[in-house]
């Protein structure tokens, strides 16, 4: 399996823009799905190939072959209190770039909301994210930093 993260983050006063870029894929053919990205779910810290996505449930997506993106906005309000905006997107499927309409195949979406508090036990954040795909959203409560 071959996996490629970049991302880069800038501050402009009060707000803060993010962006990450994703790509992997196997190497030969493992047959064997433990070694599928799977993808869903916020709040789980990165784990090897389990990767969080706003709007699914916890793994709900899964393939051999993933590429995606995720773009945040954050705004100070007043101090230590944000409101994040965040949308991602990816195509995930088995030998997705081995498909001569890989481009073109559909993708999944999903955007989230949220409030951002930093207090003494570390950051403490609320956020509601939903997909235009799945017909209901997610309420996720998250405290402290992931380490």
């Amino acid at each position: 399996m071959a996996q490629v993260s970049v991302g880069h983050a800038r501050s402009f006063g009060k707000w803060s823009l993010r962006g990450d870029v994703l790509f992997g894929l196997p190497i030969g053919n493992p047959g064997n799905s433990s070694f599928d990205f799977y993808l869903g779910g916020y709040g789980a810290r990165r784990i090897n190939n389990i990767l969080p996505f706003y709007g699914y449930d916890f793994v709900s997506l899964s393939g051999n072959t993933v590429m995606g993106g995720l773009i945040e906005l954050d705004y100070e309000i007043f101090k230590n209190n944000h409101i994040i905006l965040s949308t991602n997107s990816v195509k995930i499927d088995d030998y997705l770039f081995e498909k001569s309409d890989w481009f073109s195949t559909d993708g999944f979406t999903g955007y989230a909301i949220g409030y951002g508090l930093e207090t003494f036990l570390g950051p403490l954040e609320l956020k509601y994210s939903f997909s235009p795909e799945q017909s209901k959203g997610e309420f996720y409560v998250n405290l402290g930093f992931q380490f």
